[in-house]
């Protein structure tokens, strides 16, 4: 990929001078240059990726003579070469996509599945897997409460992606805008408890995922209920991250 880069500095930055040399025209110029050598250079990499290649002299010379005003092919022939190679990108992405997606499924299946031969664990309708780790003796929340809790979330490997203990400050969470099987969870526990659920993808992030969970993914979510909100009272929210819809 440095190659590459060297070749756009090389086409944008034909004359043999320094930066500093530059009058303030040339530098607006170079930096032209420089950020659109830079998201091809990103543009081709991502795409080697995919197994899909390319030939950086061509790049280069189509740049060239688009430059110059001298493209070889007529604006139709270049929408359906680039179409081709998008629908070519896509299928690969797609075909790549599918196999993670079936992988972390298995996974989760796995890690479920030996979750379950605990003897202390519980499983819902939903496919929600509970352990009581510490009882309570306060209320319970409803489906329209805010509660605050604390809790530490992570993946079948262990990884975690969410912590309120090391943040020090406790989650305030409204129940409508949660995902699904957090709400169930909450919704099992009585203030002061202190429970383990591991949610099935489906009642979690689902086949998308997000940035940090992998579509298809299990996760694990330890949750301290520490208060349940009356109706009306008043709640003042601190900025926490939440595992929200």
């Amino acid at each position: 990929m440095q190659k590459i880069m060297l070749s756009f500095v090389a086409i944008f930055c034909m004359a043999n001078y320094s930066f500093a040399d530059m009058s303030q025209e040339q530098k607006e110029s170079y930096a032209i240059g420089a950020s659109t050598g830079s998201y091809i250079q990103n543009q081709l990499h991502n795409q080697a990726k995919l197994g899909v290649k390319h030939d950086l002299n061509a790049v280069i010379d189509g740049l060239m003579d688009a430059l110059k005003n001298k493209i070889k092919f007529s604006d139709d022939e270049i929408i359906t070469l680039l179409n081709d190679r998008a629908e070519k990108l896509n299928q690969i992405s797609e075909k790549n996509k599918k196999a993670e997606l079936e992988k972390n499924k298995k996974i989760g299946k796995e890690y479920m599945a030996k979750n379950a031969k605990n003897k202390d664990v519980k499983v819902t309708k939903s496919g929600l897997q509970y352990q009581m780790l510490a009882p309570g003796n306060g209320e319970k929340a409803k489906p329209e409460s805010i509660v605050v809790v604390n809790y530490k979330a992570y993946l079948p490997d262990g990884k975690e992606f969410e912590n309120t203990y090391e943040k020090k400050v406790p989650a305030y969470l409204s129940l409508v805008s949660v995902i699904d099987g957090f709400k169930e969870s909450i919704l099992l526990m009585d203030v002061g408890s202190k429970y383990k659920f591991v949610m099935p993808s489906d009642i979690a992030y689902g086949d998308e995922g997000n940035d940090v969970i992998p579509g298809g993914g299990v996760v694990t979510f330890e949750i301290e209920l520490l208060k349940v909100y009356k109706p009306g009272e008043k709640v003042e929210v601190p900025k926490n991250p939440a595992p929200k819809k």
